[in-house]
């Protein structure tokens, strides 16, 4: 087809481009340039394939021409490539992770490098858990260290519901503490609430009562927490849980207070023996 054609002509264009002469350096923005319009022209003639690769090279070419954002841009559409076309797992994760890197060098999408390593982190999870935790792990130290923190708020919840799925309820802890930094900081005031919450819940579904009630004494110097619905039934629930009172626990769990926190975080509190 025409667009095969063109995209065979760019692609050489490129290389040559890229190559350089005997007398002369490699043009890397001319290489860029053409590599991009060859994944283009792929694209059209529906070969992936190429298409990924050619959007890969024109990154790297744009990466030694200094074009930060542009080579972000590519990687990210081989990225897309591979996930939606080739299914292909492996390329998908280190395009997107390599997207996240540049975008964040970049400078100016500190969310959109969030953005990318979650995405990476998504289809890690059916595979490797430990390689996607460590991916969603960098994806929310973004949103925390470039005070993108209510930009996040979603991802903190997605982490903590995959931990919960994992049966890693004491990493779900952890994370959703970090949450409750985030709101402290944004000064979301009613979030934090329902964070403090779960964070006992969560404790309470580990076995760990002590530091469930060390965490309601804790949270409970925060006037507006201690005046909550949240606070009053979370330290019932702690009463009934010491007491071994199954049924008040249990009616404690069905509370309109749990309406309104995290789904799995509520729904595990509907478990806890």
């Amino acid at each position: 087809s025409r667009s095969l054609k063109l995209a065979q002509d760019m692609a050489k264009d490129a290389q040559k481009a890229a190559k350089g002469g005997w007398f002369s350096k490699p043009e890397w923005d001319i290489a860029a340039n053409f590599w991009s319009k060859a994944a283009a022209s792929y694209k059209t003639a529906l070969h992936y394939e190429e298409a990924m690769d050619c959007y890969a090279k024109a990154s790297e070419a744009y990466v030694h021409s200094n074009a930060t954002y542009l080579a972000a841009k590519c990687i990210e559409d081989a990225a897309k490539l591979a996930e939606k076309h080739l299914k292909d797992q492996a390329n998908t994760i280190s395009f997107y992770t390599r997207a996240s890197d540049l975008y964040r060098s970049h400078g100016s999408s500190p969310d959109r490098a969030a953005e990318m390593m979650e995405k990476a982190a998504k289809m890690c999870e059916s595979v490797d858990t430990d390689r996607a935790l460590q991916l969603y792990d960098n994806a929310l130290s973004i949103y925390e260290s470039e005070d993108r923190g209510r930009f996040g708020i979603e991802t903190f919840k997605r982490v903590t519901r995959y931990l919960i799925d994992k049966n890693r309820i004491y990493e779900a802890v952890e994370i959703q503490g970090r949450l409750a930094a985030v709101c402290e900081q944004i000064n979301n005031r009613n979030e934090l609430t329902k964070t403090r919450m779960c964070i006992i819940i969560l404790l309470l579904a580990f076995g760990d009562n002590v530091a469930a009630e060390k965490k309601l004494d804790e949270f409970g110097q925060d006037v507006s927490f201690a005046r909550s619905n949240e606070a009053e039934v979370s330290d019932y629930m702690i009463q009934a849980y010491n007491n071994g009172d199954q049924e008040t626990f249990s009616e404690l769990a069905r509370s309109q207070a749990l309406a309104f926190i995290e789904n799995s975080v509520a729904r595990l509190a509907a478990q806890i023996r």
